[in-house]
């Protein structure tokens, strides 16, 4: 078992596990969805305990937000995580081959704790809270007749993984290339995302906390299962694996994008299918130029 969690396979295989991580864990919630009342409950102790820690910051950061501003952050509270997540594991998968089993252990791991707490802890986002100008909560009757709602958790706030991607792609460039400058540019990531999540309503600051912990004890645990990590080795080019990378960073913006329901229309396909083709086309450039494919070893 040991050895399979250590083996690194193609590019592709591990994307389509990581996409499946993640259906799984949208499945996971919906049976551990709460009640409104006691969410909302949660939510007033969870601004309480902010408050006492002077962490409230919630609603300043939403009345400095103009409409514009918050259009934008809406649209990349939609937009952005997913992309920058697959993009990310398809670059650390190409440049760190050796290491990157350590990463997607950590990746898979994250999700227990999270799931422990967003049971255990049902809480309302903050734009069910009236004051914060977004407007009231559902009622449980709402929730369970509309079918947008049913296919997701509508009170797991409470651990943010959006928030604990964005410490994952950053805590992980530097972990793997502690020198590059382009790596501890990441560090800008988690600032925006932060400015999302809570500039939309959708976390408090309490949320990305637990997220970023959910990941230091996925770290924590994935040391103990790989033991010391290996030297970094990797023959691979750097120009071909920032194409593959941002390929597929598009192939999943256009895909998430996509009307599942009106697939064939042409709206639906421009400018959502041309993405993805763009995509696949930076994928498929680079291995095709170069006289052999991109490096894969691992």
């Amino acid at each position: 078992m040991t050895k399979r969690l250590k083996t690194c396979h193609s590019v592709e295989a591990e994307l389509a596990f990581i996409a499946l991580v993640l259906v799984a864990w949208h499945a996971i919630r919906i049976p551990i969805e709460g009640s409104v009342d006691v969410s909302m409950q949660h939510a007033y102790d969870v601004l309480r305990l902010e408050r006492a820690l002077s962490l409230d910051v919630e609603a300043r950061v939403i009345d400095e937000l103009s409409p514009s501003a918050k259009s934008a952050l809406t649209w990349l509270y939609t937009n952005i995580h997913l992309p920058v997540l697959f993009g990310f594991m398809a670059a650390a998968r190409l440049l760190a081959p050796d290491r990157y089993p350590i990463v997607r252990t950590i990746f898979v791991l994250s999700f227990v704790p999270a799931a422990f707490v967003i049971g255990l802890y049902p809480l309302a986002p903050p734009h069910w809270l009236p004051e914060f100008g977004f407007g009231g909560p559902p009622s449980d009757a709402a929730l369970a007749s509309t079918t947008g709602e049913l296919l997701h958790n509508t009170t797991a706030a409470a651990a943010s993984q959006h928030f604990g991607f964005a410490v994952l792609v950053t805590a992980t460039s530097l972990w793997l290339f502690p020198r590059s400058r382009l790596a501890w540019t990441t560090l800008l990531y988690p600032a925006l995302v932060f400015t999302v999540i809570v500039g939309t309503g959708n976390h408090y600051v309490l949320d990305c906390v637990v997220g970023a912990l959910t990941l230091a004890l996925a770290a924590l645990a994935a040391s103990v299962v790989h033991g010391r990590a290996p030297a970094l080795a990797s023959s691979a080019r750097p120009s071909g694996i920032a194409s593959v990378a941002l390929g597929y960073a598009l192939i999943t913006w256009g895909f998430v994008s996509l009307d599942l329901t009106a697939v064939a229309t042409w709206d639906n396909l421009s400018p959502d299918g041309l993405v993805m083709l763009v995509g696949v086309a930076a994928v498929v450039a680079p291995r095709l130029a170069a006289r052999t494919p991109v490096t894969e070893s691992g």
